[in-house]
């Protein structure tokens, strides 16, 4: 620990590796939804709302948006 009473980034990193080496041994992370497909979206641009643009077409919520606010919230894709 340090003298705020924290763990340095390396003992973090060191800690969630090990973690994550035992849930693959343990199988723990095989079946997971989506293995072997290809991530959606990994070469689009940076797009820091991108969290709430997939919420909102998730939830087919835009028209309900649109409505309330004037605004078109359908980003396409």
């Amino acid at each position: 620990m340090n003298a705020n009473g924290r763990f340095s980034a390396r003992v973090t990193e060191l800690v969630a590796e090990n973690r994550i080496r035992t849930a693959i041994e343990e199988g723990k992370l095989d079946n997971l939804a989506g293995t072997g497909r290809p991530l959606s979206d990994i070469d689009e641009p940076y797009d820091p709302d991108w969290w709430v643009k997939k919420w909102i077409r998730r939830e087919q919520v835009g028209q309900i948006l649109a409505d309330r606010h004037g605004r078109d919230w359908s980003w396409s894709r």
